[in-house]
């Protein structure tokens, strides 16, 4: 039997509504400031020592220390906010138009397994990379390239969960706020990319799904 929370094939008009809606809303990523400036561009983080003191461990070895100031010369709020908005109408699960939304689609009984398989594979590549270590950490734990986005996200520019503000906020004051904008702005490159290609599938299956309207119910 098919899942009843699937999309089936009759339903149509739903499943193209939702695969353009999906597309257009990377479209707008795609023709976005943010992708303008960093679409082929390597972001750089800058990092500069005030009272820079050296502390000789012997064998060539030493500590550097004093206060430290990082940040992204290229990051622009106004940019970075319009690209979240779309990021989270797409990601969030009570979205209208998100991934899991998509699931319900290509996780059919109807859909070809080949589709099946490579949206799927897509989404996994997605959690892995989320769930991979940054090159940020305090002391020998790092973080999580999606607790970075969520802490930024949510903490930061949303202004939803106030745990996550407190930490932003400490981030702010650390002075070190240059190394996690770095690594947000890689994510968000990665995120495009992979949205892009959710776009190019969903192309594919909005083909499928008008060559099923006009076998079936043709005028």
């Amino acid at each position: 039997m098919p899942d009843r929370h699937n999309l089936q094939v009759d339903d149509s008009d739903q499943i193209l509504e939702l695969l353009r809606s999906f597309n257009a809303k990377v479209e707008r990523l795609e023709r976005s400031g943010f992708t303008e400036r960093f679409g082929d561009k390597t972001p750089e983080v800058i990092a500069k020592f005030d009272q820079v003191h050296f502390e000789n461990l012997g064998d060539g070895k030493f500590n550097l220390m004093g206060p430290m100031t990082a940040w992204v010369p290229d990051y622009n709020e106004d940019e970075i906010d319009a690209v979240v908005l779309t990021y989270r109408m797409l990601t969030q699960n009570n979205d209208r138009v998100c991934l899991r939304q998509l699931s319900k689609i290509y996780n059919a009984p109807w859909f070809p397994e080949g589709g099946t398989k490579q949206f799927n594979d897509a989404r996994e590549e997605v959690n892995r990379y989320l769930d991979s270590a940054a090159t940020v950490g305090i002391e020998d734990k790092y973080f999580s390239i999606r607790s970075i986005m969520d802490v930024i996200i949510y903490g930061g520019l949303a202004h939803s969960k106030l745990d996550k503000e407190r930490v932003y906020n400490s981030w702010v004051n650390s002075g070190f706020m240059g190394l996690f904008q770095i690594e947000f702005v890689a994510a968000l490159k990665f995120m495009i990319v992979m949205f892009t290609h959710f776009k190019n599938l969903n192309n594919a299956t909005i083909k499928i799904v008008e060559e099923h309207i006009v076998e079936h119910y043709p005028e």
